[in-house]
């Protein structure tokens, strides 16, 4: 990649890899405030307030100010948690909690003003990503299973809304990559226009636990199928009696994004519609490793700097600076383009 600085001022260049800092910076940040809850109440003034005295901002401060005003203000939202009473798996899949060989199925509770991600995020003008962040005022119960005391999976508000958009898409015969608790398929299933939900899980576990624990509280279970088989063997078979794909094999965007690339690559050559979890979060990612190697390039990294990789992320860096090797940058708008969504892609 070549970046013609005569051409393009690098103040320019150097701000839209601080909005990639700061982006980094405020999802650390809010993930780390999720710990926090209080036995009082707060308006959401207050609540905000009490954000910024945690992050130790000063808004006299130029920086601070743009800071929690364009990452943080916008991130964190009040919820109602009437919103979520008429869903149908959490009103008809209520399983009985139990352990066994180190999982547990059991009803986790967020505490009062607990912060946590509700939805995928949003990405704003030169690249701001806006977390999608909310807390209730009073205790809010949710389906879990841990793995070794750790949460593996949950139908929380995240896991709803985030699947929300493409459950409404689908129809005919769904394929989904993944189980967890089963809500994607389950509530694909209780549509009319959906006649069959495959699903493709590798954990032999998690499948008994749904068969055992929560489908037969679900009406509609003639209607799902599931298959024990990694999914990239599975993917290899034909793909084209489905008529909609969704895939969610991992835990966050960060430990999916190279599951997600290698999807993508897989499927190149499928033409039905296919979804992914949290695909708006993966993109994202995606974007901060080709904003590193701009950055990189400002530093003067070469070849040898991309010849080794100590984990999965200095891969997807390293493939990108070979993809983008033979770039030409000579403006602002060239930069800004190569970082849209569909030109990212067409790199995978």
């Amino acid at each position: 990649m070549k970046i013609n600085l005569k051409n393009i001022h690098k103040k320019d260049i150097e701000k839209l890899l601080l909005e990639k800092e700061m982006n980094i910076a405020a999802a650390d940040a809010l993930f780390n405030f999720s710990f926090y809850s209080s036995e009082e109440e707060f308006n959401h003034e207050d609540y905000l307030k009490s954000l910024e005295e945690y992050l130790d901002l000063n808004l006299n401060n130029q920086e601070d100010n743009y800071f929690f005003n364009s990452r943080i203000v916008p991130s964190v939202k009040e919820l109602n948690p009437n919103d979520y009473k008429d869903n149908y798996y959490r009103n008809h899949i209520r399983p009985q909690p139990f352990k066994s060989s180190g999982y547990e199925l059991t009803y986790l509770k967020y505490k009062p003003y607990q912060l946590f991600p509700y939805d995928d995020i949003l990405v704003t003008e030169n690249f701001v990503e806006v977390s999608q962040n909310g807390y209730f005022t009073q205790e809010f119960p949710y389906l879990a299973v841990l793995k070794n005391d750790v949460v593996w999976m949950s139908t929380d508000p995240d896991e709803i809304n985030t699947m929300k958009k493409d459950i409404d898409k689908a129809k005919g015969h769904v394929l989904a990559f993944g189980l967890g608790l089963g809500y994607f398929p389950i509530m694909c299933a209780i549509k009319s226009e959906v006649n069959k939900v495959t699903i493709v899980e590798k954990d032999q576990k998690i499948i008994d636990i749904f068969k055992k624990h929560i489908l037969p509280l679900f009406e509609y279970k003639d209607k799902i199928e599931i298959i024990n088989e990694d999914a990239f063997s599975f993917i290899k078979k034909d793909m084209n009696k489905y008529d909609f794909l969704f895939i969610d094999i991992w835990h966050n965007a960060e430990d999916g994004l190279p599951l997600y690339l290698r999807f993508k690559k897989e499927l190149k050559n499928y033409h039905k519609p296919v979804a992914y979890w949290l695909e708006k979060s993966l993109i994202a990612m995606y974007r901060r490793c080709l904003l590193t190697i701009i950055e990189e390039n400002l530093l003067g990294y070469t070849d040898k700097n991309y010849q080794k990789a100590k984990n999965d992320y200095d891969k997807i860096i390293n493939d990108l600076y070979y993809k983008t090797k033979g770039f030409s940058l000579n403006s602002m708008d060239e930069i800004i383009e190569i970082l849209q969504d569909n030109y990212l892609l067409s790199l995978v």
